[in-house]
């Protein structure tokens, strides 16, 4: 049975709606901050599987919204570099970024060694830990068609498989961190209550008809130019992801308006509308991914996995908490990065709120975590992977 591009589209829908079903109704699912179109689509694919497995239905789906649903966030992604926003962070913010940027090009030395020793290509190694972990599901789908085109089979299978593990480990792992330094140096929380001031985060307009469109808009637009920059890079045989170009235009528009606001552009709107678009993007290739390939594959993934997690460990509890201050503000921080280097950023924003609601607010923690976790370290990570599948 075919599905057109439309029923496609409406079937990704479901799986979203169906995952948001699952969310609500099962603790584990919603403590550990899986995604709902993860948990959808990688269940309704096990279903698809079994059905094909026996031959009472097969579903072949025709997917050309995939690809501009991927663009559409990336763009989103590429909005949210903004250059004030980081001066306005401080020293802080500053410090814990170059921790990351540490931290990443860890992962990713950690991953090829990995992958050599087990005569693995490469790549492998960046796949499963920059990419499914830094990046999350989102990079992680969106890149393995690089990665598959580069020689690394099951790319997204494996990717996906990789993040949901990292998300999993990423939310049981951090909390445990952050309490341990917390009561061993016994360390407190500040004395005053300033947990929301200094939110560098637009509160979202009004949702009105107009709003979304003038946004939807330049999104449009953000796009289009993309295609323009991408379309320059391929004629000068330099060979980039396709969203790279939205990135870049986007990163470029947001900086112009933080300078001179000509279109009045929120970064919330833009936010809002790749979020939108990542949640049917990975709702689109989760559904349609073939599991019967990965079984070869576990036993590395659980290699990669487990060595990560330690690298990641470690990296909270000496560099990441001696840098950002060695105080209760440095612990909190310390669990947000583990949070986004193993998971996503709803990780981490999960582990310092726990913390936060147990031991006392951690305004600087709050600040500092999201604008890098949200923002900068999917840039430069992108920047870095693109750099990889280059050279490897």
């Amino acid at each position: 049975m075919n599905l057109s591009p439309l029923q496609t589209l409406a079937f990704a829908a479901l799986v979203v709606y169906f995952g948001q079903f699952l969310k609500e109704r099962i603790h584990f699912i919603d403590r550990y901050n899986l995604p709902s179109p993860v948990i959808g689509g990688f269940i309704i694919s096990i279903f698809l599987a079994f059905l094909k497995s026996q031959q009472i239905l097969i579903l072949e789906f025709d997917k050309p919204f995939e690809e501009t649903l991927m663009i559409a966030f990336f763009a989103s992604i590429g909005y949210s570099a903004s250059w004030s926003l980081l001066r306005k962070g401080g020293r802080l913010v500053a410090i814990f970024l170059l921790i990351t940027v540490f931290g990443l090009l860890l992962q990713i030395a950690a991953g090829i060694g990995l992958a050599y020793w087990m005569d693995l290509p490469p790549l492998m190694g960046v796949l499963t830990g920059a990419v499914a972990l830094t990046g999350g599901p989102g990079t992680a789908l969106a890149f393995a068609p690089s990665f598959e085109a580069a020689g690394v089979s099951n790319a997204s299978i494996i990717g996906l498989t990789t993040a949901m593990g990292g998300i999993l480990i990423g939310g049981l792992m951090g909390t445990p961190i952050a309490t341990s330094l917390i009561d061993k140096k016994k360390l407190k929380a500040p004395n005053r209550n300033i947990a929301n001031e200094k939110n560098f985060e637009e509160d979202l307009r009004a949702r009105q008809g107009k709003d979304l469109l003038y946004h939807f808009l330049a999104v449009a637009l953000i796009m289009g130019i993309g295609n323009l920059i991408g379309n320059w890079f391929k004629g000068m045989d330099i060979k980039l992801p396709v969203y790279i170009g939205a990135m870049i235009a986007a990163a470029f528009i947001r900086n112009i308006e933080d300078f001179k606001p000509l279109f009045k552009i929120q970064p919330s709107w833009i936010e809002e509308i790749g979020s939108a678009a990542l949640v049917l993007f990975i709702a689109t290739a989760i559904m349609t991914l073939k599991l019967d390939q990965l079984k070869n594959a576990a036993l590395p993934i659980l290699i990669f996995l487990v060595v990560q997690a330690l690298i990641v460990a470690i990296t909270a509890l000496g560099p990441t908490f001696w840098a950002t201050g060695k105080d209760y503000e440095a612990s909190v921080v310390s669990a947000g990065y583990v949070g986004f280097m193993m998971g996503t950023s709803a990780n981490a924003m999960a582990n310092m709120s726990s913390l936060s609601q147990k031991y006392g607010p951690a305004p600087q923690a709050f600040l500092c975590v999201p604008i890098v976790g949200s923002c900068f370290i999917d840039f430069i990570n992108a920047a870095i992977i693109t750099f990889c599948l280059n050279y490897l």
